[in-house]
């Protein structure tokens, strides 16, 4: 996300930009949106329906150490990242998500406010597409300009009003999703798999609307299969170089930039930069506070799934939709009632899922499931972790991946605030789940798990350099020519997605540099 977005701008503005990307492009015929896990080989469970997404170098080229069961960290290795095959919920964070400490306390205030990024916020959004509302709420910004939104299905208007009887907001879902054809792509034709990927563009990836845009501009290179070992520095510490070795030959090369935009996603940042040792920067790139690596955070989750009643035995169709349409936004703010929030998303699902939940087989086990198949969905939410120097990514000189470059080793591990901003969601769920005339099926465990893909804060910006490692443009305190835009630029996270503000800080970073090269400081 935020590489697409910088080079858009970059090249828009007449730099000269060339993108290595460390995987390669994925073309559509390749998305396995339109097919169904039964037609694959072993019925998909040996991971072809991810496989174009996630390449047999990623495997073992990672170590949890020190870590609590169920965290992991979604790697993938292709053009356009994640943004290939999400599920396109894009949020703005609220004011008070840019002052933890000033409102409550903990955490660290970011260097930058609602108000800076809002103008960002705004051109984001006009320029990918964004559907949804302006549900006047605080806890949730909106911009000008909106799709119309995704309508609700027979389930989510069931929930809306067992909701409603409890005083909780039930929206409509903010997704980077066309409802109407919008940006020369065609809308939403709903088939119901954004998350494997789309073959129309009808949701944002960077490759099928950032990137045809930059070479638009005639200033755009794309380099694949390149990855990146290290960035080289001169004399005076200042990045020259990124030191890269091509996945197909092995062969190593050394790439000149006189700016440098590391956007690998937050592990993988971390890891580049940590691997980035000198003379110059012996404790890693721009690592003279100490930070980078460190506040290691990111998104807790849970689900449960519920079967509703008032749906049995209706026709069974495809009612997937864009995945998800409904939306609970953080409605508990209370210090008692987990000041630090969650949000709740409901899904239907087109593949009967739940038939591994009952007893039975044969054509009495059948029966049940198409029975069953309308009116069953996932009630999953997403809950704020904080931000605590001791979680973290180090890298290992002694283990080396399939191209010889050290490791990411992750440490994390959840404390009693996480804990009971989970048991806060867990409560919430069972709350709702009783107003509603259904049976639930494996409800929430008894912790925490995960970052639900959405890690950020480890080469974190700040005001002070000696607690941060960038400043409020997302550029090096120690290094001027280096600039970090992905997750791993957070400050804090919130209950919501990252996605959008990933993309905001990235496209007013690239209006940093843009300003700098015009006045010959960079």
């Amino acid at each position: 996300a935020a590489g697409g977005v910088m080079a858009k701008e970059l090249c828009e503005a007449g730099a000269k930009v060339i993108m290595l990307e460390a995987g390669q492009t994925v073309p559509p015929g390749r998305f396995r949106s339109h097919c169904w896990p039964y037609d694959m080989e072993f019925r998909g469970l040996r991971g072809e329906k991810q496989e174009p997404f996630y390449p047999p170098d990623l495997r073992d080229s990672i170590r949890f150490e020190d870590s609590d069961n169920g965290v992991g960290v979604d790697r993938i290795r292709v053009l356009g990242g994640r943004t290939v095959h999400w599920n396109a919920v894009v949020l703005r964070y609220a004011a008070s998500d840019f002052r933890e400490r000033s409102l409550h306390g903990i955490e660290d205030d970011w260097p930058i406010s609602y108000e800076e990024l809002s103008p960002y916020y705004e051109r984001v959004e006009q320029t990918i597409g964004v559907c949804g509302n302006d549900d006047g709420l605080e806890i949730l910004p909106a911009g000008k300009h909106y799709l119309p939104p995704l309508p609700f299905r027979c389930s989510e208007e069931i929930l809306k009003r067992a909701c409603r009887s409890l005083g909780i907001p039930v929206i409509p879902v903010r997704k980077a999703v066309l409802t109407r054809p919008y940006d020369k792509r065609p809308a939403c034709h709903y088939c119901g798999h954004c998350m494997d990927g789309c073959d129309v563009s009808a949701i944002f990836s960077t490759p099928g609307s950032m990137l045809p845009k930059a070479r638009a501009t005639g200033n755009f290179t794309l380099r694949e299969n390149a990855v990146a070992r290290e960035i080289l520095v001169d004399r005076e510490g200042l990045a020259r170089a990124v030191s890269i070795v091509d996945r197909q030959t092995g062969k190593e090369e050394e790439i000149r930039a006189r700016v440098m935009v590391v956007c690998c996603a937050t592990v993988e940042t971390a890891r580049l930069l940590l691997n980035s040792r000198s003379q110059q920067h012996p404790a890693g790139l721009g690592n003279s506070s100490g930070v980078v690596g460190r506040y290691l955070h990111g998104h807790l989750g849970g689900q449960v799934h519920i079967y509703l009643e008032d749906l049995a035995g209706a026709p069974p169709f495809n009612q997937d939709g864009a995945t998800d349409h409904a939306y609970i936004p953080r409605y508990r703010t209370k210090a008692n009632d987990g000041v630090f929030g969650f949000q709740v998303n409901f899904e239907n699902y087109m593949f009967p899922h739940h038939a591994s939940s009952l007893m039975g087989y044969g054509a009495g086990f059948k029966s049940a499931v198409r029975r069953m198949q309308p009116g069953f969905l996932m009630l999953g939410g997403f809950g704020k972790v904080l931000a605590r120097p001791e979680n973290r990514v180090t890298v290992d000189p002694n283990r080396v991946d399939a191209h010889g470059i050290p490791i990411p080793v992750v440490r994390f591990r959840f404390d009693e605030s996480d804990v009971a901003v989970f048991r806060s969601m867990r409560n919430g769920a069972a709350e709702i789940c009783e107003h509603l005339k259904g049976t639930v099926f494996d409800r929430w465990g008894g912790g925490p798990r995960g970052f639900a893909s959405h890690e950020v804060g480890t080469v974190r910006m700040g005001r002070d350099p000696k607690t941060s490692a960038l400043n409020g443009y997302c550029q090096s305190h120690d290094v001027k020519n280096l600039f970090v835009t992905d997750g791993s630029c957070f400050t804090t996270s919130s209950e919501k997605n990252p996605t959008l503000t990933i993309m905001a800080l990235s496209m007013r970073a690239a209006e940093r540099i843009a300003e700098l090269r015009k006045r010959r400081e960079l």
